[in-house]
């Protein structure tokens, strides 16, 4: 066991959690705000993570984005779809070459974010990711929006912390006196 020093009182806080509802298509500005390079789950290649933090339109500020590249994969064209996507980053922010990722923090970039597709296996459900980054050495950024038309989501599940409304429990059989739930005396 461990002593806090103080005795918590967690009803004196809001525990409404907001921030778990994916980012509407449209365009934003973000930028880097976090990042770590990482082995793949099979061990032979790296992958760089990162986390991104909205800065436009003002109503997502702060909202996060995260977004992997996978640099190095035993799977040739799952390389080179990772490194052009990364390439298209380091474009979007203005950079020619990197040594460490964290060259990349804090540089804004504009994309168009939209759904993408669920996992082959079915485990995680389509999620919002970068559809296509902006180049401004091509003068065609535009100003974040997010567009007017959406897909189709499917409801979230409420998680605003209350108590679940549970029904009266079925009625089970008397025990006899003495006897353990699970039967042996």
């Amino acid at each position: 066991m461990a002593q806090l020093g103080q005795r918590f009182d967690a009803t004196q806080h809001d525990t409404e959690q907001r921030d778990f509802e994916d980012l509407p298509n449209g365009i934003y500005q973000v930028e880097i705000e976090a990042s770590d390079v990482a082995k793949t789950s099979n061990g032979k290649g790296t992958i760089l993570k990162t986390t991104n933090v909205v800065i436009a339109p003002e109503e997502y500020k702060g909202r996060k984005l995260f977004n992997n590249f996978n640099l190095e994969n035993a799977n040739s064209l799952t390389q080179e779809i990772g490194q052009k996507q990364f390439a298209a980053l380091c474009r979007a922010i203005g950079v020619d070459t990197v040594d460490d990722s964290e060259e990349l923090h804090f540089h804004s970039y504009t994309v168009k974010v939209g759904l993408g597709k669920p996992s082959k296996d079915g485990q995680y459900p389509a999620r919002a990711e970068i559809k296509r980054y902006y180049f401004p050495d091509e003068g065609n950024v535009p100003d974040p929006e997010i567009d007017a038309n959406q897909p189709a989501r499917p409801p979230a599940p409420a998680n605003d912390n209350k108590p679940a409304q549970r029904s009266a429990p079925a009625q089970q059989p008397a025990k006899a006196a003495g006897s353990r739930p699970w039967g042996r005396k």
